[in-house]
């Protein structure tokens, strides 16, 4: 599920998409401005998938996206993947104060209004924290300027008490070893290497305070930034080459000459394979260790305790 620079939507669609793999059961906990809490259930008659789940989410994933990635990461369902996400637990309402003056010409303009808080049902909550991945990927936002953290009026963090709701068995114990596969993969892949590359000159460039004027500096610079692109550009080529078996091979396999071509513009998304793979390791760790993607359906293996505050 690739939630990355999903800013949120529905709150119904989000209870709703998180039942279809959770069941039934508590999914969100919502505070007024009363103090009142209110616990949102999935209503669905089943699971509609109970195998194998990973949710990509990165700081540009916000609002109904961190509750379902939120909700499965605590009933333990998935892997959620990636960077923590934006940090927003919070409601808003537009006041349209030229109604409530009764103005007849727009001259007041409206106020934002916070109306109500979100938690998870463990009791904790997205709000400034945002959602915290249980597998990190490379960070391509900056989180000092990007997200709810970075405002200067954003509400703190609290915790209220957990909803009852049943959780497979957490599988932590993985973890490290998914670490040691993801760093030994990495390592030899050109994409991700690129894009740790990029993102470590993006940052250098973003805190730079000054910009040389000087015509021959700028051109110098953008040569290097050419011939660092047409190198890799001519290492991908060599390894999709015929001097290459599975290459070649491959090649067969299209359907003619623009088939190739429309191929090769694609540009590899280096995070979403890298995130497929940590869940197909993840997989193969819990073959002998029944997790989240292998949940006995009806038979939670672990109850969380708690109970909601209606």
């Amino acid at each position: 599920m690739d939630l990355r620079n999903n800013g949120g939507g529905s709150l119904t669609e989000a209870i709703d998409l998180t039942g279809l793999f959770v069941g039934a059961g508590p999914v969100v906990q919502h505070r007024d401005a009363n103090g009142e809490i209110t616990v949102a259930k999935a209503n669905v008659p089943g699971v509609a998938w109970d195998g194998p789940l990973g949710v990509l989410i990165n700081r540009g994933s916000a609002s109904a996206s961190e509750i379902f990635a939120a909700a499965i990461q605590d009933y333990h369902r998935g892997l959620v993947i990636g960077e923590t996400s934006f940090g927003k637990g919070t409601v808003q309402t537009m006041v349209n104060l030229d109604q409530l003056a009764h103005t007849q010409a727009a001259q007041l303009g409206e106020l934002k209004l916070t109306i109500a808080q979100f938690f998870r049902i463990n009791g904790s909550t997205t709000q400034l924290r945002g959602v915290t991945p249980d597998f990190s990927l490379a960070k391509t936002s900056d989180a000092e300027h990007f997200g709810e953290s970075s405002y200067d009026n954003a509400l703190p963090p609290m915790q209220i008490k957990p909803a009852d709701y049943h959780a497979a068995t957490p599988t932590q114990d993985t973890l490290p070893t998914l670490q040691q596969r993801h760093d030994l993969r990495v390592a030899k892949d050109r994409d991700y290497q690129n894009l740790l590359d990029d993102l470590g000159e993006f940052n250098q460039r973003r805190n730079k305070t000054s910009v040389s004027l000087n015509e021959a500096e700028r051109r110098k610079e953008k040569d290097a930034l050419d011939a660092k692109l047409k190198s890799r550009q001519d290492g991908a080529e060599a390894e999709k080459s015929p001097s290459n078996p599975a290459a070649a091979a491959a090649d067969l396999d299209n359907d003619g000459e623009e088939a190739q071509k429309k191929q090769a513009e694609k540009s590899k998304d280096a995070l979403l394979h890298e995130a497929a793979y940590a869940l197909g390791d993840q997989l193969d760790l819990l073959k002998t260790h029944p997790g989240p993607a292998a949940r006995t359906l009806g038979k939670p293996l672990r109850t969380a305790k708690g109970h909601s505050e209606q």
